[in-house]
């Protein structure tokens, strides 16, 4: 693409500040926003990512959502800093500007057919992965009711046990207790075999399945 190319040439011949911590700190007098996002912003070997979103959507008339995910795919942990405030519904604090330099930009628009191709199989690599899951839990789940017993909030677990929850009863109710020590007795609920060669045969599959 004629455009891409022409992105590749400019931001072949910028320099950026590639370290800018030494600007130190703190934020603008009178705005919103730190000084090494000032910095950032006003760098010509920088863009934030929404401008660049804006420059690569024109260059390949992919839509902004899609362009961002190929930044994000490209490059996994860019440049950012604070700039303006989340509203509390949102939890409050400064939020984020993310920025890409003229190195990831050249890199992204010299790579740009293979990083979509790319993606796009990591996406289905994904898909595939969770559709097994899906489809070993189902699995895990027709097992436990066919060959094991479930039982809640009991005090002594049988010997073939397999615990999906740990729990104490204290002041103000049930809580969960994995890895607590308090001073209370400890229920467990869960699935109770048999036998050991049921018990196993679970486990195997439990197995797989974290392994997925």
């Amino acid at each position: 693409m004629k455009t891409l190319e022409k992105i590749i040439e400019k931001y072949s011949k910028v320099e950026c500040n590639e370290n800018n911590y030494e600007v130190g700190g703190g934020l603008v007098e009178y705005k919103s926003a730190s000084n090494r996002h000032e910095d950032a912003l006003n760098d010509a070997g920088k863009l934030t990512f929404g401008k660049a979103a804006a420059m690569f959507k024109k260059a390949t008339g992919c839509p902004v959502e899609f362009v961002n995910e190929i930044f994000w795919y490209a490059v996994p942990n860019p440049e950012w800093h604070h700039a303006g405030f989340l509203p509390k519904a949102y939890g409050g604090g400064m939020k984020k500007t993310y920025f890409l330099n003229a190195k990831q930009i050249v890199y992204i628009a010299s790579n740009w057919e293979k990083l979509v191709q790319s993606l796009e199989i990591s996406k289905q690599e994904k898909m595939n992965k969770e559709e097994l899951k899906k489809a070993k839990e189902m699995e895990m789940q027709q097992y436990l009711e066919a060959n094991a017993t479930y039982h809640v909030r009991i005090l002594n677990a049988p010997k073939y046990f397999y615990t999906t929850k740990r729990e104490m009863n204290g002041k103000y109710g049930w809580f969960d207790s994995t890895g607590k020590t308090y001073r209370l007795p400890e229920y467990l609920t869960g699935w109770a075999f048999e036998n050991e060669e049921k018990f196993e045969t679970f486990r195997k599959m439990l197995l797989e399945y974290r392994t997925l």
